[in-house]
């Protein structure tokens, strides 16, 4: 998740926002996703993923740091999903946008701190923990047939992004949004996004040939201003989204936005629970035509992500029981 986030978004603007918009989400994401995970529901959970991504990108420009300022900081603690209209994004890809890219829409320059590059297989677990720098968890229980096969680590991506708020401005105008503002004050400021390394288990099944996937890494962190109505610059996203104003605002006003990652599921493709996993709350994906689905959770200062085609309750317990 957070790798393609960032080598997104340091990739020199290009023409026609629409095309990349809706080729990242429809074309790039599922062709990756067939060739890392197989099997149709990865299709849709690598969409979701990135239908997640670009709800990450209209909603933290408005929440950039001074470079100056006292800093509050972004880690995920919990997952909570919101359903929306997929048509919402053919609607953004027909905005005349003057040629302006998902890169410039999440802000106006980008400097790469760190690149992870491509990911590295290992041979042990020991070597992906020490790769890592952290413990690496596993499944105390998997059903039968199921082996790892992978063991992959894809190294720290950080960026220092500079805020510009009239692609924004440009995108709310298209969509005749006219019931939030963004604060013109946050222009010219900068975060800084640190995404740390992340291990990717593949467990592969010899009869089916089907993969499950296991993915965990430290927090992500977003370094913003102290003091930010991090509510109100939600409901800009919210609302890009598709949301009414009065959902948006009920919905921005019930969430812990430094602690709390929004993922956005097209309500037509797919449908979600919210669960719990070992204590900790998680959300349950599951695409409406294709068998399996997507567990996202975080459990202290890590997050996990485990798909595949197993059903609901194998997945849940797959999840149970790292340790």
């Amino acid at each position: 998740m957070g790798d393609k986030f960032l080598h997104d978004l340091r990739r020199a603007p290009a023409p026609e926002f629409a095309r990349r918009l809706r080729a990242s989400l429809y074309e790039t994401e599922i062709a990756s996703a067939e060739h890392r995970f197989g099997g149709p529901a990865t299709k849709w959970a690598a969409m979701a993923a990135s239908v997640a991504l670009v709800s990450v990108a209209f909603t933290f420009p408005a929440v950039r740091a001074g470079a100056q300022a006292f800093l509050d900081l972004f880690r995920v603690v919990s997952v909570r999903a919101i359903a929306f209209d997929a048509e919402r994004l053919d609607e953004i890809g027909q905005l005349d946008l003057s040629g302006l890219d998902l890169p410039r829409i999440v802000g106006e320059n980008v400097e790469v701190l760190a690149e992870s590059g491509a990911p590295t297989r290992v041979a042990t677990l020991e070597d992906a923990a020490a790769a890592a720098g952290h413990r690496v968890l596993t499944p105390a229980w998997i059903p039968a047939g199921w082996e790892l096969t992978t063991i992959e680590v894809a190294g720290e991506n950080a960026a220092r992004v500079t805020v510009a708020t009239e692609p924004l401005r440009l995108v709310l105008e298209g969509l005749g949004i006219d019931d939030v503002s963004i604060p013109a004050n946050l222009d010219g400021q900068q975060a800084t996004i640190r995404v740390p390394p992340v291990v990717h288990l593949e467990y592969t099944n010899a009869t089916t040939g089907g993969q499950l996937q296991l993915l965990q890494a430290r927090s992500p962190e977003v370094s913003f201003p102290a003091g930010l109505d991090l509510a109100a610059l939600a409901e800009v996203g919210l609302r890009i989204l598709g949301l009414e104003r009065d959902e948006a605002y009920r919905f921005a006003q019930s969430i812990d936005w430094r602690s709390t990652l929004i993922v956005p599921v097209p309500a037509a493709g797919a449908s979600f629970t919210e669960v719990d996993v070992a204590g900790n709350d998680g959300l349950l994906i599951q695409p409406r035509r294709d068998f399996g689905g997507l567990l996202l959770w975080a459990s202290g200062d890590q997050v996990f992500a485990l798909g595949g085609p197993l059903p609901s309750p194998e997945l849940l317990e797959v999840a149970q029981t790292l340790q």
